[in-house]
């Protein structure tokens, strides 16, 4: 029953902007016997939403890999020639893409595997926790407070895509909401704010592949523990949940509503640093 609620919390959480990390460790601090393996078990949830981004830009990605896979020889579109012009330029676009999701994923991956002890560590400390959830409130109120002069812009920079990748990497600490962080960085850019959210959640594919990577040996060792099928069912709780929650998320992106949840995450984090601090 655990891992079902943990699944459902994972689901919704991961992608409104409310650190679906943080609501992890606060649920976990109120169980007992937690053993090693819920770092784990947080990647396998983390799996099964990301499963949703697959569902939800499939077409995107489908995209992406045929542009990644069309050059013939001498790096030239393989396409027909009436068509060249047309698909020379989507390709060219999708290529661009795929460089600045790499671009975004080089910094992520360095603070990754530079801070892994400390972000490990962070997980059993409400007070780590409840100041991300406060700093995240706070990004998400400046992000729909502040008025932009300029308009916004329909494509991204290979600095854009650095900056919010370091942003990413920082998210990775409990209490730092990973999509309300990044999207909130891109809007601040002055990226249009629905391409703001399909870069993150693009962005976010090599993050968590990263991580499971990482975590290959302990997943291999996990597969042997009878805690497997309670954490297969909890990954599909967290794919179907999630299904439904990043429809929502785009909504709340595009009709500037991300200061909504400022309010919840600057309670839930006040609880949360209460608690640690006192408790």
């Amino acid at each position: 029953m655990r891992d079902i609620i943990l699944g459902i919390i994972q689901g919704l959480t991961e992608f409104l902007p409310v650190s679906s990390s943080g609501h992890l460790a606060i649920v976990q601090q109120f169980y007992q016997g937690m053993s090693e393996t819920d770092i784990l078990l947080d990647i396998l949830l983390h799996v099964g939403t990301l499963f949703v981004v697959f569902m939800y830009y499939r077409k995107d990605l489908v995209t992406l890999c045929q542009a990644a896979l069309s050059y013939g020889p001498g790096g030239q579109s393989s396409a027909p020639s009436r068509h060249l012009d047309n698909e020379n330029f989507q390709q060219t676009q999708d290529r661009r893409m795929i460089l600045l999701i790499i671009i975004g994923s080089v910094p992520t991956a360095i603070i990754g595997v530079l801070l892994k002890p400390l972000i490990e560590a962070s997980f059993s400390s409400l007070t780590m926790v409840g100041t991300a959830l406060i700093i995240t409130g706070t990004v998400l109120y400046i992000t729909d407070k502040i008025k932009r002069t300029a308009p916004s812009r329909e494509t991204l920079s290979y600095t854009d895509a650095f900056i919010i990748g370091i942003v990413q990497g920082l998210a990775i600490f409990p209490g730092i909401s990973r999509s309300g962080s990044t999207i909130s960085t891109g809007i601040l850019l002055g990226i249009e704010r629905k391409l703001a959210a399909k870069f993150s959640f693009l962005l976010s594919i090599p993050a968590i592949l990263g991580a499971v990577v990482l975590e290959g040996k302990d997943l291999a060792d996990l597969a042997q523990t009878p805690q497997l099928l309670p954490y297969i069912l909890a990954t599909i709780v967290a794919f179907v949940t999630g299904y439904f929650a990043i429809a929502a998320l785009i909504r709340v992106v595009v009709n500037k509503q991300l200061s909504w949840f400022s309010w919840y995450c600057w309670a839930l984090g006040g609880v949360a640093l209460v608690v640690g601090l006192f408790a």
